[in-house]
């Protein structure tokens, strides 16, 4: 790639947001909120989290747990003030039955898809409502969307701290993990041939997410914060341009780059 990506590019991630805790649990819980809400413009995004977060106080964990909500909260594209409430009170309800979100996610037997499938339902329970906000907001793998926030949390909260993610997590493995397919990931990955399909769906990640393997059979996931950053910070733009790709290690390998 042109130059090295990560913990100098957090500014560009909503992992900046969980990253300025140090208590586990508010780290824990922010990763969530930073993760569900990670969608649309980089800066809308957060100027949102920074509104909502400042909102929780210095311990997001207590507030929640507590069911301590400020009166007022923001609203955010899709979601309504009512809507987020209503998952503010999901995440609350689950911290304060299970003690944690890794404890409520590791209750139900199997893979990271189905502890990951009960655990949205979960919290779509908690949240007593089925507005559009909150669906959009908990989105079910079962649905065959990529389940791009989810997989990006469970990213954040699994891997090791390397400066980026945040090594939260044991009851998963980094090689349990699926890549968490956005627009910039599923461009890059297709111009890179690693994977042939255009609609970047579950199916699409779990493509993408074998092919990665097979570089990193332990911890496929590694790649995705470069894989995105490419993408967001311009460094591979939709159309070949002779003075970005030629400086780019991946030209060979690239169908426009070529």
């Amino acid at each position: 790639m042109a130059r090295r990506l990560g913990p100098g590019h957090l500014a560009f991630d909503p992992i900046q947001h969980p990253r300025r805790y140090t208590d586990r649990a508010d780290r824990e819980v922010t990763a969530l909120l930073s993760a569900l809400f990670a969608y649309g413009n980089v800066t809308s995004m957060g100027a949102f989290l920074d509104s909502l977060l400042g909102a929780l106080g210095s311990s997001p964990f207590e507030t929640l747990r507590t069911g301590a909500l400020p009166k007022r909260l923001p609203l955010y594209r899709f979601q309504r003030s009512a809507d987020v409430r209503a998952a503010l009170r999901a995440v609350g309800a689950v911290l304060s039955e299970h003690g944690g979100l890794e404890a409520a996610f590791s209750m139900t037997a199997g893979g990271a898809e189905e502890k990951l499938e009960a655990f949205a339902n979960l919290l779509r329970r908690k949240a007593r409502s089925s507005s559009p906000g909150v669906l959009h907001l908990l989105p079910l793998p079962s649905d065959g969307s990529a389940c791009k926030r989810w997989w990006m949390f469970l990213r954040w909260v699994v891997r090791p701290d390397d400066g980026v993610d945040l090594g939260l997590w044991t009851c998963l493995s980094p090689r349990d993990l699926r890549i968490p397919v956005d627009t910039h990931v599923a461009r890059i990955a297709f111009a890179l041939g690693l994977v042939n399909r255009s609609t970047a769906d579950r199916a699409f990640s779990i493509m993408l997410t074998e092919s990665l393997r097979a570089f990193c059979p332990e911890d496929p996931t590694r790649y995705d914060f470069a894989l995105a950053h490419l993408g967001i910070l311009g460094e591979c733009p939709k159309r070949q341009v002779p003075s970005i790709c030629k400086a780019c290690s991946l030209r060979s390998h690239c169908k426009l780059g070529k």
